[in-house]
């Protein structure tokens, strides 16, 4: 029985009352109380988050290149998104979303243009956040986006219990500052930041790909933001605990400090940011700083699948140094996406609880277990599902 906060607990047991937590400890215990149980060979864990996905381009599965960096992966999936604009999304995002209920996520942190993955997400049962991103590299450009999501938002249906939706930026080199920063003192939010050496580039002195993207799309380059060391420099001054820094791929030691002070989550796509870039995030670095880190899958576009176990075991390998214990327990960040019960292990929640099948493998660190599981990508199989609650 593995958990959030890094411990396991050998021969453990969950007593249910439908999907709700009763108790939760050792299984002598936990019988003595509750009568026998039904015995799994399994390592037991939370449901998981997928804290950065977009669930609406699971259609362009395939379509994008990658490896030349992130301005040069944007151009290719700007053209692919218009070459494959008659193909309906609709049945590809009921798809991915039940392929995350099969990856065992119980709560998300969707971006959306459009808020078309609202319906199968909460159809799917998921609980989280999705975060309806605007982006104009004009303030004229900006309000009206903003105007546009807010009139979406008053005429969609209203999402599913458990989830939630907020206006939210997208970037530093897509939305002019000022609205950027408007947006994120708002409330929740999510932003792209520091994924590209190009997005440093670009905030510090207007050059490189970001800059010719910006022109292309009728910016100004030297107007969109202030000049700042870095693109966390920039931003870090209106970070907060409810916003997600995403991606988070090119940090110097400043740029962890500025972070750690802004108290926000970081969360970590390193699948796709090794596909776009082939690079990684440092994340011994995050975990040393102590940063609330989180994992997510990116889009189909940029991914192989949506599964934040899969993730997970990619950091493994690529950070042998780093005991899996540390690792691992990324899959659990709840409250990141505002859904506090996933990923908790605690009497009185229905945070979602799956089974990592050991088929009759000794399993002497759960730790370990659970990310070679991940990255075979292996069944899981659901105990229970999650059941949202009110503060969510």
């Amino acid at each position: 029985l593995a958990g959030r906060g890094g411990d396991a607990i050998p021969d453990g047991a969950v007593a249910l009352d439908g999907d709700r937590i009763v108790a939760v400890g050792p299984r002598a215990e936990v019988e003595a109380r509750h009568g026998e149980g039904e015995w799994r060979e399994a390592v037991l864990l939370p449901a998981f988050v997928n804290a950065h996905l977009h669930l609406e381009l699971s259609h362009l599965a395939g379509a994008v290149a990658g490896g030349e960096g992130l301005p040069a992966w944007i151009e290719l999936f700007v053209s692919a998104r218009f070459r494959h604009r008659q193909l309906d999304p609709g049945p590809a995002m009921t798809m991915g979303a039940e392929d995350l209920v099969r990856a065992g996520v119980a709560a998300v942190g969707d971006v959306s243009n459009t808020l078309r993955s609202v319906a199968p997400l909460g159809a799917a049962g998921l609980a989280g956040t999705v975060f309806h991103e605007v982006f104009g590299t004009t303030a004229e450009r900006l309000a009206a986006a903003v105007a546009d999501a807010r009139e979406e938002r008053r005429t969609a249906p209203a999402p599913a219990p458990g989830l939630r939706v907020v206006t939210s930026p997208h970037a530093v080199y897509s939305t002019f500052h000022p609205g950027l920063v408007e947006l994120l003192r708002a409330g929740p939010g999510s932003l792209h930041l520091a994924e590209d050496p190009a997005e440093r580039a670009f905030v510090s002195g207007a050059t490189g790909g970001f800059a010719a993207l910006v022109a292309r799309m009728g910016g100004d380059p030297a107007g969109i933001v202030p000049r700042a060391r870095s693109a966390v420099a920039l931003v870090a001054p209106h970070l907060r605990p409810h916003h997600l820094a995403v991606h988070c791929v090119d940090l110097d030691d400043a740029d962890v400090a500025l972070l750690k002070a802004a108290g926000a989550t970081v969360v970590l796509c390193p699948r796709s940011n090794r596909f776009i870039a082939g690079r990684l995030p440092r994340l011994d670095a995050l975990l040393d700083a102590g940063i609330p880190l989180a994992v997510g899958t990116d889009s189909l576009a940029s991914s192989p699948s949506l599964a934040p176990l899969a993730e997970v075991a990619a950091l493994w390998r690529a950070f042998p140094a780093i005991p899996a214990s540390r690792i691992v327990p990324l899959l659990w960040n709840g409250p990141a996406v505002g859904a506090p019960h996933v990923g908790a292990l605690a009497p009185g929640r229905a945070p979602g609880i799956v089974a990592a099948p050991t088929r009759g493998f000794r399993v002497d660190d759960p730790w370990d277990f659970l990310a070679a599981f991940g990255a075979e990508e292996r069944p899981l199989e659901w105990l229970a599902r999650q059941v949202p609650e009110a503060s969510a």
